[in-house]
């Protein structure tokens, strides 16, 4: 687990729409915020 002020580790997700996005693209747009949600499929 990351503690405050700690950088995350560099990672490529999938958005809901199946298009891989590097974490550090979420970065360099200039978000203020991100949020991560893990969807975990059960069945």
């Amino acid at each position: 687990m990351l503690k405050p002020g700690q950088k995350a580790p560099s990672l490529i997700l999938k958005t809901v729409e199946g298009q891989e996005m590097a974490l550090a693209d979420m970065w360099s747009a200039k978000q203020q915020n991100v949020v991560l949600v893990f969807l975990r499929h059960l069945g």
